[in-house]
C-alpha cells in the first residue's frame, strides 16, 4: 500500500480532532469558519459569474458541496451540455471550479492579462467529473504595496475584477489596506489630533503602503476629507464581497505607529525614535508595553471594525526595514502586540512577512506560534532551504515575490515552486500552511500567477511542461504548435530564471541614463535573469500563431509583451558595449551604438502603444477620476501618481534614498516623455565630448523627472498601434540589428608560468534568437600567439557560440613580480547575415604567475589568478561581493596555520580601486575550501583593506556560515599592514582581533 502524503492525512485531519501538524510539527491554524460545515449561498458566485460570463451564466448551477470528512476546500464538476453543475465548499471555491471547468473543458481563459473567451453559444458538457480539493487553510493573496504599485487610484469596478480573478484562481485570503487611513484619522482625533493635524500626516494613497508599514508619514498629503471617506467605503466594500464570496480580508492591525509628538500630547505613552527609512523621516514607535498602547490599540480595532467589519486575520510587520526597538525588548513588544490583538480578536490570527531576517527570532520567541502566520516571501531562493529551522515551526505559506515595484518584467523562478512545494508540504514535521501570492504590484505576468495558483490544488508536483502546453491551449483558444513552442522556450528560460535575488531583470532604458546603469533602477537585479536568446526564439514562434487566434485579447497582450521584452533584452547587451566604446574613444562605434540604442527605445514607445495594459494613460486617468472633479486635488493626486513612478518622493529619496525608478515601467507615454528624451540628451552629451577630447557635462535627472511631475497632458487610455503588425516590425529590426554579440576570452591554465604556454580561446556568443550571423573573423594581438584552429567561421546561428583558438607563449626567466601582466586586444568582425557588419573588442590581461611555494594551497570562488616572488604575493579576481549570501574571493593559504593564540599579519602594499567594497587582507574559515551552505564555512572572518571604506573587520556573528556583521575603521587606504590576532578558544568559539598600521607596525589600531 503506497505511503500516504502529508496532503491526504491533512485532508482527513480535522474527522480525526488532529490539530498538530504530521511528524511532530507546530500546530496549523484552522481557517475561520466560512466553510465549515456552515450553510452559505452561491447568489455571490452567480453574481460573480453575471459579471464574468454574462452569456453563459445562467447555463451554471451552482451547488453548496458540504465538507464532509474533510478539511479545507474542493469542488467538483459535471453536469452535461448547457447545464454544467459546480459544486464547492464556498462561493469562491465555486468561481475556481468554473475556471477549471472553462480552462480545462473549453479552451478558455479569465486573468489579469485579458481574456479569452470563445465560447460555443451552449457550453459543452465536462469530459469527466473532476473534483480537486486543497487541505491547506491558507492561500493569501496580495502584497503591502499593492495598493500603491498596482492600482492607487482604483475604483471599485477594478477592485471587483479584480476579487472574481482572485476568486477564479483560488485565493481565499487578501490583504486589504484601503479604508485604513480613515481608521487612523479616527484613532488620532481621539489622542489630541484635530482633524486637520490628522490628515496632514496621513500620505496620499499612492504612498500609504509605507506609511502602513512605518516607513513614512505626510508625503502628498494632508488627505483631502472627501477622498478619505471615499476610500473608507471602498475598503468597506472590497471587505464585504470578500466575506460575501466566503473568502478572509486580511488588515492591517496595530502595532505602534504613531506621529513624532505622540508622547508629548498624551501623558504615559513612550515613544521610540525610528529616524529615516530612504531619506523620508519615519513615524515613532510606540512602546508596546505602556497601557497607552493598550488603549491605542484597543480604539484602534474598535475604529476598524465600525469602518471596515469583522475580520480574523490581522497583518503586522513589526520593525519593518530598519526598524529600532531601541531600549524594547522585541520579544516583550510581540507579547505585548499579540496581546492587544487578542484582546479584541480572541481568534485572530496574526500575518507576518517573512522577509530577509524578518521575522526576527525574539519576535517569535515572545508569541503564541499557533496563531501566528508567516507569509514567506523567499520560498523560492537557493539560499532558503528549511522554514521549519528557520522559524522553529511556526506555520507559514509558501510564497514569492515575483514582481517589484510594479516593472513591466517577465518571469519567475516557476521550477522552484513545482519541485519544491509539494516535498515542503509532505515532508514529516512541515509547518507549511498554506501559499502566498506577493507580487509588489499585481496584474503583471498572467502565467506566473496562474502556475502558482495551481499548487495548492494538486496533490503531486505540477508537469511545467504538460502545464504550459495546456495553458497556451487555453490562452489562445485552440492548440496551435507556434504558441506551445513560444510558452516551451519561455518555460527554460523566462519562467526558469537564475537571478540570485529571485527578480526577473527590467529594461536598462528604464534607468537614469548612466554608462555603469546595469537595470532600470539600483534595487534590483543587476545581470540578465535569463537567455534573451530564448525569448527571441518565443517572440518569433508567437508571431507564428495561425492567423484564427490572434483575434484574442490575450494573444494581443503576450505579443505586445513579449515584443517589448525582446527590446527591453538589448537594453542589456547595448550598455556594455556603449561604455566600452566611450572608454575607448572609439567615437565612430560610439556614435553607431547610441543610434541603435535611440532607434530601440523610440520602437519601444511604439509597441507599448499596441495594448493597454503597457500604457501610461490609464494610470494618470485613475488618479485624476479619484478627485471627483475637484480640480486641485486632481493635480495634486495626479503629481503623486507620476511621482510614484519616477522620482518615487521628493530628492533625499530619489537621489540618496536611491528609489528613483524603482517603480520603472515600459509604458507608452512614459518611454517617449521621460526615459528616451534624456537618454537622447546625455548620449548626444557623450558623443560631443568624445568628440572635442573633453570631460562631458553633468546633468540633474531629478530636476528634470521633476517638471514632468507636475505636467497635467493627458495620454491615450485605448491603444494607438496595432499588435501584430508592431510586433512584425520589432523582429525585422531586431533580426538585422549588428552588436548582437556578446565577447568572451578565457585561458587555460589562468595564469602562465615563466616560459610556460596556454590556449586562449575567444568565444562570440550570438545573443540575437532571431537571425544568424553571417562570417566573423577573429583577431588577437598583444601576446606572442599562434593559431591552433581556423579564425574565421562562416556563420554563428540564433543563440549558438562560435568560437577561434590560439596558444600563447609567456616570456621566460625568473619572474620579478609575483604577476606579470601581458595584455592583449581580442576583436571579432561580424553582423546578422545578410547585413553590414561590425567590430567588437575585448581588451584583457593574461598574466605570468610566480610559483606558490610548497604546502600553499588556493581557493577561488571569483576567478582569481595568484602569484608569489620570495614573499611577496599577488592575487588578481573578480566577483560581486563578500558580505552575507554572496562570498566571491580568492585567496592563498596553508591549511590548519592559523592555531589558537597565534596571529597572522600582511602587508598590503598596492590595491587597485575596482570598487568601493573591494577587499585585500586576510581571510579565516573552518575550511576554505568548503562548498557554500556546508558546515565547513560557519566560522567565518575577514580583515581588509578597501579602496573607499577603510579597513573592515567583517565576520560571522550568528553561524550561519556568512559574513553578516563588520567594523570599520575608516580613512585608511593601501598601503597598509594588517594584523589578526586569534585567542584562546572558549566553548562557545574563538575571539580574533583585527587592527592596522600605516606606519610599517610601528604604531596600530584596532578595528
Amino acid at each position: 500500500m503506497p505511503r500516504p502524503t502529508r496532503r491526504t492525512l491533512l485532508g482527513s485531519a480535522a474527522a480525526l480532532g488532529v490539530r498538530a501538524a504530521l511528524g511532530g510539527g507546530a500546530a496549523v491554524p484552522a481557517p475561520a469558519a466560512a466553510d465549515g460545515g456552515v450553510p452559505f449561498g452561491t447568489g455571490p458566485a452567480h453574481d460573480a459569474l453575471r459579471r464574468l460570463l454574462p452569456h453563459h451564466a445562467e447555463q451554471f448551477r451552482l451547488v453548496r458541496l458540504a465538507p464532509g470528512d474533510r478539511t479545507g476546500d474542493r469542488f467538483r464538476v459535471g453536469g452535461r451540455a448547457g447545464r454544467i453543475e459546480v459544486a464547492g465548499t464556498s462561493p469562491a471555491t465555486l468561481l475556481t471550479g468554473v475556471h477549471h471547468y472553462l480552462r480545462h473543458t473549453c479552451g478558455a481563459q479569465l486573468s489579469w492579462g485579458g481574456d479569452q473567451l470563445a465560447l460555443p453559444d451552449r457550453l459543452p458538457a465536462p469530459g469527466a467529473s473532476a473534483e480537486r480539493s486543497c487541505p491547506l487553510p491558507h492561500r493569501f493573496a496580495l502584497n503591502d504595496t499593492h495598493d500603491g504599485y498596482t492600482a492607487p487610484y482604483a475604483d471599485w469596478p477594478r477592485w471587483e475584477r479584480l476579487i472574481d480573478l482572485l476568486a477564479l484562481h483560488g485565493v481565499n485570503e487578501v490583504l486589504v489596506t484601503p479604508g485604513s487611513e480613515a481608521v487612523y484619522h479616527r484613532l488620532l482625533t481621539g489622542f489630541g489630533y484635530t482633524d486637520a493635524e490628522a490628515r496632514a500626516w496621513i500620505p496620499e494613497p499612492t504612498h500609504q503602503p509605507w506609511w502602513l508599514l512605518q516607513n513614512m508619514s505626510s508625503y502628498g498629503g494632508p488627505i483631502d476629507p472627501a477622498l478619505l471617506a471615499r476610500r473608507a467605503r471602498l475598503g468597506r466594500r472590497i471587505a464585504d464581497r470578500l466575506r460575501a464570496l466566503g473568502m478572509r480580508p486580511v488588515l492591517p492591525g496595530y502595532f505602534g505607529t504613531v506621529p513624532v509628538d505622540f508622547a508629548e500630547r498624551n501623558p504615559g505613552a513612550t515613544t521610540v525614535p525610528q529616524g529615516v527609512w530612504a531619506g523620508l523621516p519615519r513615524p515613532d514607535w510606540l512602546d508596546p508595553r505602556t497601557g497607552v498602547f493598550a488603549d491605542v490599540a484597543a480604539a484602534f480595532y474598535r475604529h476598524q471594525r465600525e469602518l471596515l467589519g469583522p475580520a480574523g486575520h490581522f497583518k503586522m510587520d513589526l520593525l519593518h526595514e530598519g526598524g529600532d526597538p531601541g531600549d524594547v525588548p522585541v520579544a516583550d513588544a510581540a507579547r505585548a502586540v499579540e496581546r492587544a490583538l487578542r484582546t479584541a480578536h480572541p481568534g485572530a490570527t496574526w500575518v507576518i512577512l517573512g522577509w530577509q531576517e524578518n521575522p526576527r527570532p525574539e519576535l517569535l520567541d515572545g508569541v503564541d506560534r499557533d496563531r501566528m502566520l508567516i507569509v514567506d516571501g523567499l520560498s523560492d531562493l537557493d539560499t532558503v532551504t528549511d522554514r521549519e529551522r528557520d522559524w522553529g515551526g511556526v506555520p507559514y505559506a509558501f510564497g514569492t515575490i515575483p514582481n517589484f515595484g510594479g516593472r513591466t518584467t517577465i518571469g519567475a523562478k516557476t521550477h522552484r515552486w513545482t519541485e519544491r512545494f509539494t516535498l515542503w508540504r509532505d515532508k514529516p514535521g512541515s509547518a507549511l500552511a498554506g501559499t502566498a501570492y506577493m507580487p509588489e504590484a499585481a496584474e503583471r505576468d498572467p502565467a506566473a500567477f496562474a502556475l502558482f495558483a495551481e499548487l495548492a490544488w494538486s496533490e503531486r508536483p505540477v508537469d511545467r511542461a504538460a502545464w504550459f502546453d495546456g495553458y497556451a491551449d487555453a490562452r489562445y483558444g485552440g492548440r496551435d504548435a507556434a504558441a506551445r513552442a513560444a510558452f516551451a522556450a519561455l518555460r527554460t528560460s523566462a519562467y526558469e530564471i537564475s537571478s540570485a535575488d529571485g527578480r526577473p531583470h527590467d529594461a536598462v532604458f528604464a534607468a537614469r541614463p548612466s554608462l555603469a546603469a546595469r537595470s532600470g533602477t539600483a534595487h534590483a537585479t543587476h545581470t540578465p535573469a535569463c537567455d534573451p536568446a530564448a525569448v527571441d526564439t518565443a517572440f518569433a514562434a508567437l508571431l507564428g500563431v495561425r492567423p484564427a487566434l490572434r483575434g484574442a485579447d490575450t494573444y494581443r497582450h503576450d505579443l505586445t509583451d513579449l515584443a517589448r521584452q525582446a527590446l527591453a533584452n538589448r537594453s542589456w547587451q547595448l550598455i556594455g558595449q556603449l561604455q566600452e566604446a566611450y572608454e575607448r574613444g572609439d567615437g565612430a562605434s560610439f556614435r553607431a551604438l547610441s543610434g541603435l540604442w535611440l532607434r530601440l527605445m523610440r520602437l519601444s514607445e511604439e509597441v507599448t502603444g499596441a495594448h493597454r495594459r503597457f500604457l501610461l494613460g490609464p494610470w494618470l486617468a485613475q488618479a485624476r477620476a479619484a478627485a471627483a472633479g475637484d480640480a486641485a486635488l486632481e493635480a495634486r493626486l495626479e503629481r503623486s501618481a507620476r511621482a510614484l513612478i519616477t522620482t518615487w518622493a521628493d530628492r533625499p529619496t530619489a537621489d540618496g534614498g536611491k528609489l528613483a525608478r524603482y517603480a520603472n515601467r515600459d509604458w507608452h507615454g512614459l518611454i517617449g516623455e521621460v526615459y528616451l528624451p534624456q537618454w537622447q540628451a546625455y548620449l548626444d552629451e557623450l558623443a560631443d565630448a568624445l568628440a572635442a577630447g573633453r570631460e562631458p557635462k553633468t546633468f540633474d535627472w531629478y530636476a528634470w523627472e521633476e517638471e514632468w511631475t507636475r505636467r497635467r497632458e493627458r495620454h491615450p487610455e485605448r491603444p494607438v498601434a496595432d499588435a501584430y503588425r508592431t510586433a512584425r516590425r520589432v523582429r525585422e529590426v531586431l533580426a538585422a540589428a549588428p552588436y548582437q554579440g556578446t565577447l568572451t576570452v578565457t585561458a587555460e591554465p589562468a595564469a602562465l608560468p615563466p616560459g610556460g604556454r596556454a590556449r586562449v580561446t575567444a568565444a562570440l556568443r550570438n545573443v540575437s534568437g532571431l537571425r544568424a550571423t553571417g562570417r566573423v573573423d577573429f583577431a588577437l594581438s598583444g601576446p606572442e600567439a599562434a593559431p591552433d584552429g581556423p579564425l574565421s567561421l562562416p556563420s554563428v546561428g540564433p543563440g549558438a557560440t562560435g568560437r577561434a583558438r590560439w596558444q600563447v607563449t609567456a616570456p621566460a626567466g625568473p619572474p620579478k613580480e609575483p604577476l606579470r601582466a601581458l595584455p592583449y586586444t581580442l576583436a571579432a568582425t561580424y553582423g546578422p547575415r545578410g547585413e553590414e557588419r561590425v567590430r567588437a573588442v575585448r581588451e584583457g590581461t593574461l598574466w605570468v604567475a610566480g610559483p606558490l611555494e610548497a604546502g600553499l594551497a588556493t581557493v577561488t570562488t571569483n576567478g582569481a589568478v595568484f602569484g608569489q616572488v620570495a614573499e611577496r604575493f599577488a592575487v588578481d579576481g573578480g566577483g560581486s561581493d563578500l558580505w552575507r549570501a554572496t562570498a566571491e574571493f580568492g585567496a592563498v593559504y596553508r591549511p590548519g596555520a592559523f592555531a589558537p593564540g597565534g596571529s597572522a599579519q600582511a602587508e598590503v602594499v598596492r590595491q587597485d580601486a575596482t570598487a568601493p567594497w573591494a577587499r585585500a587582507g586576510l581571510i579565516v574559515r573552518n575550511r576554505l575550501a568548503a562548498e557554500p551552505g556546508s558546515p565547513g564555512t560557519r566560522g567565518f572572518l575577514n580583515l581588509s583593506v578597501t579602496p573607499a571604506n577603510g579597513v573592515v573587520l567583517s565576520y560571522d556573528a550568528t553561524g550561519d556560515g556568512t559574513l553578516d556583521t563588520y567594523e570599520r575603521l575608516a580613512g585608511v587606504t593601501a598601503p597598509v599592514t594588517l594584523r589578526l590576532v586569534r585567542g584562546a578558544d572558549g566553548a562557545g568559539g574563538g575571539t580574533y582581533t583585527g587592527s592596522c598600521s600605516v606606519d610599517g607596525g610601528a604604531t596600530w589600531r584596532e578595528v
